[in-house]
């Protein structure tokens, strides 16, 4: 092996190739170009299955062919997946990159930890690409802390109540920053449960069981209430950004939910703008008149209203022609990495021009990398948030907050989205 497979940042050493002939040829080639002698190679997925199971259980690097004579590569993922191996991929073959694409996530879901995809042939200089994009999330991987457990703990409606009487609920805040000129511009409130059993608890433990009992008006009252708290607090101190609030889909069945926000906003005596409301697009609301009438009501007492995790839920450009909304928040699931899947470009671009054409400001979540930052700006996208920016943080960092100069690309600088 060549000092790439042993770098401490590279994958492990054993390497295994599967594709028909033509392919593997090329891998056999490429390997050997950059001084890396495979383990095996063959020219079947059961042959392929043979190989990885016999080797010792140390991780490994399995380079594939998605047109396979005897299998196709989802059923050889599935099968890959199955053997419980510590398994990292580079996938191949495919002449649509949509489908290689679509297959690394495949691979993602059936639990393979990292992967990429290589477009052409696959030549020497592709191969170090590509292995350097695997390295790269296996060291970002190893470094991660553990991940929390998924079974989340039980809490029910009657726990909820008493959370709310104990004021164990608070507020973590993510910022936004302009593109063009990594200025703060906004902060959205993220609830946060500090339970005495559990500990600090997101909204995915509780929120479900709110949503059922029916209390999930009384937690958007009670954000709210701290949300407008907290604005107050920062202008005292000069900052005047606007604060952000989700809202349920089942919270705009409340035909009074919009009196008892506007009730609210008045007796702070902030104005309408210091809030903006989120309203997800996971599913199609119940009563679509009813929902109208309280968004309505919201905008025309001086709200701006975002529509989140736009391209990946519900009817969105049914939503975006009926709703007057503000803001576009397109899903970070597609904007992280957008940047080097090619498809994801044109649906990028065509969302960041509608919303232009709408008067709308876009703002592109899940910012995780300079490449992240790069290329959506490069797309013409007007705001950022993600990690690369700032993690949620509680009101008592916010106000003394800035964004890192040395995180985030310099502000006037042309930047180039990689290739």
């Amino acid at each position: 092996m060549n000092a790439l497979c042993h770098s401490p940042h590279a994958l492990p050493r054993t390497v295994i190739i599967v594709g028909d002939e033509k392919e593997r040829g090329r891998a056999l080639a490429a390997c050997r170009q950059l001084g890396c002698v495979p383990d095996g190679w063959c020219g079947t997925g059961r042959d392929g299955l043979a190989l990885v199971a016999s080797q010792d259980a140390v991780p490994v690097l399995v380079i594939i062919d998605l047109h396979l004579p005897d299998m196709d590569g989802a059923d050889l993922l599935r099968a890959l997946a199955a053997t419980g191996r510590d398994l990292h991929l580079i996938v191949c073959g495919a002449g649509c990159g949509r489908v290689r694409d679509t297959a690394l996530m495949l691979a993602s879901a059936l639990g393979m930890r990292t992967g990429a995809t290589v477009a052409g042939p696959l030549t020497a200089r592709a191969l170090r690409t590509a292995m350097a994009d695997c390295a790269a999330t296996h060291a970002s991987i190893a470094a991660a802390p553990n991940p929390a457990p998924r079974t989340q703990p039980e809490v029910d409606a009657i726990d909820i109540r008493s959370g709310l009487l104990r004021e164990e609920f608070e507020l973590y805040y993510q910022p936004k920053v302009t593109l063009a000129g990594c200025d703060p511009c906004g902060v959205e409130a993220l609830l946060r449960w500090r339970h005495p059993r559990h500990g600090l608890l997101t909204p995915a433990a509780f929120l479900p069981q709110a949503e059922e009992a029916g209390l999930i008006d009384l937690l958007t009252m009670k954000v709210l209430r701290m949300a407008l708290g907290h604005s107050l607090e920062l202008r005292a101190g000069g900052n005047r950004l606007p604060i952000s609030v989700n809202l349920s889909p089942l919270s705009l069945t409340n035909p009074d939910l919009a009196d008892q926000i506007a009730d609210a906003v008045r007796r702070s005596g902030l104005p309408p703008s210091a809030i903006v409301f989120e309203v997800t697009e996971q599913a199609e609301v119940a009563d679509l008149s009813l929902a109208l009438r309280v968004l309505l009501k919201l905008r025309l007492q001086g709200h701006r209203l975002s529509l989140d995790d736009y391209g990946a839920g519900h009817a969105s450009i049914l939503q975006m022609s009926r709703i007057p909304f503000s803001e576009l928040k397109l899903d970070g699931r597609l904007v992280h990495n957008a940047w080097k899947r090619p498809h994801l470009e044109p649906l990028l671009r065509q969302a960041i021009a509608s919303a232009q054409l709408l008067g709308m400001t876009s703002v592109a979540e899940g910012i995780e990398t300079p490449e992240d930052w790069a290329f959506m700006r490069a797309l013409g996208c007007d705001q950022a948030q993600g990690y690369l920016i700032a993690r949620p943080m509680p009101f008592a960092q916010l106000a003394a907050w800035r964004p890192d100069a040395g995180a985030l690309p310099e502000p006037g600088r042309p930047q180039q989205a990689a290739a």
